[in-house]
């Protein structure tokens, strides 16, 4: 059969070829008219129909602003979490090089103390350490620094007033070489030795998670182990259960999908108000460490942003919403202030946030931190603590010593709308989400809490922790409560240094504040001692925010003074200041050392 065909093809030569072309475009042809006189009868519709799928394949929503972008954090980076598990770190201390800044002792490192005079001080001793992680049964494979014999980070202790204590918590700087753990190179480890239940900060950060506008951080329970080769330890010592927290920082902000090259501060001292501190870096004036008292860079170098902020709130002439929906974005301000009045996390207003803003935008948000006194109240009574605390530590009079909040907060609009936003968020965070997460946490850490080492250092009994826990439902109800309360109390106030003439002192404060603008009068006292016994002077129902006095009945003595305001309906308010007098609070008394 083939050599009949070749034949043929022989014969036909390149005349074939042309007929059998035109044979089989013909047949193309034909097979194609339908479609061709289709086309040619219905162009304009056919095409236009195309065109408008073709449009609505490509439809792109419009992205908006970077003003107008609020905080949408990655949410997916805490899908990896579970907070039922434990993890253990193996802690190997040692010393560093001779003259470095790490060649210390264990012990010169956990005898650090970073608070001194009710004030934080910055005081930071290093050692090196070998960081691995692991299980019950020691470093694992394919963990962090498995095999490792070799120093890969540093360690010092963390935290302000917990460094007093004799269990500390500490702060692992993993080196570049060594990698990271979760996506981070800064592993905070917190005792939260003031804590009960050890279970706050995780609550607090667990229930952020889900909430919108805002970003949390990630957690884990921890039992630590050290062995301190510095004194010569060949074993691992049991540390206790820790709470590993996730550190705002770069990392920090390029795993929740923020701007890692933004501006990031922490509060560690800060009212949204000048001060000599606060300057720019290129400043001939500047002072790091006077600086360092109030804020802690961790971003962008760049001080002058912040700068025109504080300049911002403190010009009274500038629209308060205008500064928060412009320059601090409201849904993430609002949920901020919300969150924390809702779980009565009072020890906000000046310290516990971090100020982030994108690079290239003009907006501020804030990212929370350490709250490990969230629901406290309970323990708080059980401790015999009330009296250290002033009768505005509660709601949204908690916020009103810082200008921004109290900007914010005299526009009976704002209230509402931080009305609506504690509203929405008791929706889903209520005494029975508390009570159900509670029980769950608990039930991992019980068994450590009440294990050597901690149950030595456990500041309350057994039985007073259980107390603490079953009513931490409870005390978010309360906190709840306090918050509409406190919208129509009388506002509190502060009390100023007083004034001295050549021959009269004149003690002065701030006037309160009143939603409904009922008349304020004020009653002043003033004595030898903060309990106010045997008082010099006790003054009532003064409309002035001032008054004063012989200056030769006080001279050459310490004095005490408080403010108390009054409304005609019975309102009342204490000044916000608060001294400490033999480790005894006083809040609402200032005092006065008055020369001779």
């Amino acid at each position: 059969m083939k050599r009949i065909w070749k034949r043929v093809w022989n014969k036909l030569g390149g005349l074939g070829v042309c007929v059998i072309g035109a044979v089989l475009l013909a047949m193309i042809s034909w097979y194609l008219i339908p479609y061709t006189t289709q086309t040619q009868t219905q162009p304009e519709t056919t095409t236009q129909a195309v065109r408008e799928t073709i449009a609505s394949d490509l439809a792109v929503e419009t992205m908006p602003g970077i003003n107008e972008v609020g905080m949408h954090e990655n949410k997916s980076i805490y899908s990896q979490d579970d907070p039922d598990s434990l993890v253990y770190f193996y802690v190997t201390v040692q010393r560093g090089d001779a003259g470095s800044d790490t060649d210390h002792s264990f012990a010169d490192v956990s005898s650090v103390v970073r608070f001194i005079d009710s004030a934080h001080y910055v005081n930071d001793v290093y050692a090196r350490a070998i960081v691995q992680v692991g299980d019950a049964t020691g470093p694992l494979p394919g963990m962090l620094g498995y095999g490792a014999t070799k120093a890969n980070a540093s360690i010092r202790v963390r935290g302000n007033s917990s460094t007093t204590m004799p269990q500390k918590s500490y702060k692992l700087a993993l080196d570049e070489e060594a990698g990271l753990w979760r996506g981070q190179s800064n592993i905070a480890l917190n005792k939260h030795i003031f804590d009960a239940t050890r279970i706050r900060n995780k609550l607090y950060y667990d229930l952020l998670r889900s909430v919108d506008h805002i970003s949390s951080l990630r957690t884990q329970f921890v039992r630590l182990f050290i062995k301190d080769e510095t004194s010569g330890q060949t074993s691992y010592t049991d540390y206790g259960l820790f709470t590993q927290v996730e550190v705002p920082n770069k990392k920090y902000l390029a795993n929740h999908g923020l701007d890692s090259e933004g501006y990031l501060y922490k509060a560690i001292s800060f009212n949204f108000e000048m001060s000599d501190a606060l300057k720019n870096f290129d400043d001939p004036a500047f002072d790091q460490e006077a600086f360092d008292a109030v804020l802690n860079c961790k971003g962008y170098q760049d001080n002058q942003k912040l700068i025109d902020l504080v300049n911002l709130i403190a010009d009274r002439s500038v629209d308060i919403n205008e500064i928060v929906g412009s320059y601090i974005d409201r849904e993430n301000y609002l949920t901020w202030l919300a969150y924390n009045i809702l779980t009565n996390n009072i020890d906000t207003t000046v310290q516990n946030f971090y100020l982030y803003s994108p690079l290239n935008s003009q907006k501020w948000f804030f990212i929370p931190w350490d709250s490990d006194t969230m629901l406290y109240g309970e323990e708080r009574s059980i401790e015999g603590n009330d009296q250290d605390y002033g009768t505005w530590e509660h709601g949204i009079s908690n916020y009103w010593g810082v200008l921004l909040h109290q900007r914010f907060l005299k526009d009976a609009e704002n209230r509402q709308a931080l009305a609506d936003k504690v509203d929405e968020l008791y929706q889903t965070i209520n005494k029975q989400t508390i009570d159900n997460l509670v029980r769950e946490y608990d039930a991992v850490v019980r068994p450590y809490v009440l294990a050597m080492p901690d149950i030595y250092h456990l500041s309350n009994t057994v039985e007073d922790r259980e107390t603490i826990l079953a009513g931490m439902g409870e005390q978010l109800e309360k906190a709840y409560q306090m918050f509409y309360d406190s919208l129509e109390e009388l506002m509190p106030f502060f009390l100023y240094s007083p004034e001295f003439t050549d021959d009269t002192i004149r003690f002065r404060w701030e006037a309160a504040y009143d939603f409904s603008n009922e008349r304020i009068t004020y009653d002043l006292t003033v004595a030898e001692t903060p309990q106010f016994t045997n008082p010099v002077i006790n003054v009532t129902g003064l409309s002035e925010t001032q008054y004063e006095a012989k200056l030769q009945e006080f001279a050459g003595k310490t004095w005490y003074f408080r403010v108390t305001a009054h409304t005609p309906s019975g309102k009342s308010s204490m000044a916000m200041n608060k001294i400490q007098v033999n480790d005894i609070f006083f809040p609402g008394v200032d005092v006065v050392e008055v020369p001779g």
